[in-house]
């Protein structure tokens, strides 16, 4: 996602139709330096399709005048995907 906009549609539309309850996020470890902070968590939540979700994700915020400029999110993608659709044949 690229844009305030399409964050926000996202957070507000998307999320809650996907992870539908028990949405937990423990959070391991938070580094700064200068403008930039790195947070890793673990999320967990109630899929739509009644599966359990959990994955691990780092985000990595750049700061600019004291706000957020950009984040980047890294996860597993593959492992999030099987929770959400199943095994991808091979």
């Amino acid at each position: 996602m690229v844009g305030r906009k399409a964050i926000v549609r996202f957070l507000a539309e998307g999320f809650p139709r996907l992870f539908v309850r028990d949405v937990t996020v423990t959070f391991h470890e938070f580094h700064a330096d200068g403008e930039r902070v790195v947070v890793e968590e673990t999320m967990t939540a109630t899929l739509a399709n009644g599966n359990h979700y959990a994955n691990d994700y780092c985000f990595v915020f750049e700061l600019r005048d004291e706000l957020i400029h950009r984040v980047r999110e890294y996860m597993d993608t593959a492992r999030g995907h099987r929770m959400v659709f199943g095994e991808v044949p091979s």
